[in-house]
């Protein structure tokens, strides 16, 4: 018999916690979950900085629920045997801070571009901690790669890190975010060698170093972005022009795109 009472008991506690404080109601669980759908078609594509490509269509992704966020975001170029992309993200947002997890994945590490492999040194994906602050006159993020494929020269891990400062305003009716990047210290990096024949008996190495982001303290991208809704009258899609550099490489570039927002 105290059996019978004690499994009434439990039932009648399951009951309790499904419809008390701790599992709201569908109805109320659905107002607080929110997901977003975008998609960006970008002239060209920068990231960090980073010349990964041309004329690229990026879709994303998220769902987020009492401060939790779940996203999802890649970019792909229009040719077959362009670079693809796929960044997975788990955080979590409290009072304006954020911190979070990324699975960065490419296909130009693994010559068979096998997104389901997993080996540190040879693998496409690159995991990567988060953690960062906004609040409505800026946003400063920083980011730490932990995992994956990410060395020096020498041979020592890396930690490739970037930080990021965005500062967003109005001005003529138009939506601006200043941007600046720095990388603190020596980040992943690799050697490549050439050589030149100088004379009929004699060659001479020429060595090449590259950074994922720099060979030490450095500003890697700096750039200026303008944003205007296009009224189509029963839409509006918007249309932005970037000024993207990197002082570092002392790159620039002019790039032009657009986003679609289904909802």
């Amino acid at each position: 018999m105290n059996r019978h009472y004690r499994m009434i008991a439990l039932v009648a506690a399951v009951i309790t916690f499904i419809h008390g404080p701790f599992f709201i109601s569908e109805t109320h669980a659905q107002k607080r979950v929110e997901g977003h759908v975008k998609a960006d078609l970008v002239s060209h594509y920068w990231w960090r900085g980073m010349d990964l490509g041309g004329v690229s269509i990026q879709p994303a992704a998220s769902i987020g629920w009492q401060g939790f966020k779940l996203g999802v975001d890649g970019s792909t170029g229009i040719e077959s045997t362009d670079r693809r992309e796929i960044h997975l993200s788990l955080g979590y947002n409290f009072s304006g801070v954020n911190i979070g997890v990324i699975d960065h994945w490419n296909n130009s590490v693994d010559p068979d571009h096998r997104y389901f492999y997993y080996n540190e040194k040879k693998s496409g994906h690159l995991y990567e901690a988060n953690l960062g602050y906004t609040c409505k006159y800026f946003s400063l993020q920083g980011y730490t790669i932990f995992w994956g494929n990410d060395y020096k020269i020498s041979g020592d891990q890396a930690y490739s890190t970037y930080i990021e400062l965005d500062i967003p305003f109005m001005l003529g009716g138009v939506y601006w975010d200043i941007k600046a990047g720095i990388s603190p210290f020596e980040s992943a990096g690799y050697q490549t060698e050439t050589e030149t024949e100088a004379g009929l008996d004699y060659t001479y190495k020429t060595y090449h170093q590259y950074y994922y982001y720099g060979g030490g303290f450095s500003c890697v991208m700096a750039s200026l972005r303008a944003t205007k809704n296009l009224d189509l009258g029963f839409t509006e899609i918007p249309v932005f022009a970037e000024f993207h550099t990197n002082p570092y490489m002392r790159k620039a570039d002019l790039l032009l795109g657009i986003t679609i927002n289904p909802f």
